[in-house]
């Protein structure tokens, strides 16, 4: 579900800018660029939108087995993905490079987020979770996608999260206003 990929991304983004020590405005940019990557267009969905699907229709990748690379939960929710883009951010310039890991650390968020709640395709023969090899071998919890366990981690646990972790990171920021009282 994307909402709770979004909520997902954002809190990974908050832990990474508090493992780096980041002051709350990159901090909340940090958290903004990793839900960018977490879900929609941008992230390991890709495979949903019509783009991808009607390259997926022309290019004959099932010969390639196991579904073939561009099916849904395919190529692009391997875990190699993102270890490979985790390279490039060295090749960045210092004052940027920030921006990238934001970015994949949102796309592992979604991964996560996958193999906790991604479930089995019967039609396909896809398991649950997302592929240990480049598009096959599935691996994952396999719980209820849009079911009662994700419905309470995006509408309770994910926001108290958020609230928490931004508390921490403002608190440096709130203290002050309350002591001049």
């Amino acid at each position: 579900m994307r909402g709770t990929h979004h909520l997902l991304g954002l809190s990974a983004g908050l832990s990474l800018a508090a493992a780096s020590g980041w002051g709350w405005p990159q901090a909340a940019a940090g958290a903004f660029l990793a839900g960018i990557t977490a879900a929609g267009p941008f992230s390991p969905d890709m495979d949903q939108y019509r783009w991808w699907r009607r390259l997926d229709r022309w290019v004959p990748d099932e010969l390639l087995g196991a579904g073939g690379p561009l099916q849904h939960r395919g190529l692009s929710h391997w875990w190699g993905v993102p270890a490979v883009v985790a390279l490039l951010p060295v090749l960045l310039p210092g004052p940027v490079q920030w921006i990238a890991w934001c970015l994949v650390v949102g796309w592992v968020s979604h991964l996560l987020g996958d193999l906790a709640f991604g479930k089995a395709c019967p039609f396909s023969g896809r398991g649950p979770g997302i592929p240990v090899w480049p598009w096959w071998g599935h691996v994952g919890v396999g719980l209820d996608t849009g079911g009662v366990l994700e419905g309470l981690t995006a509408a309770l646990l994910l926001p108290a999260a958020l609230a928490w972790q931004s508390w921490d990171l403002l608190q440096p920021v709130m203290a002050p206003l309350f002591a001049s009282r």
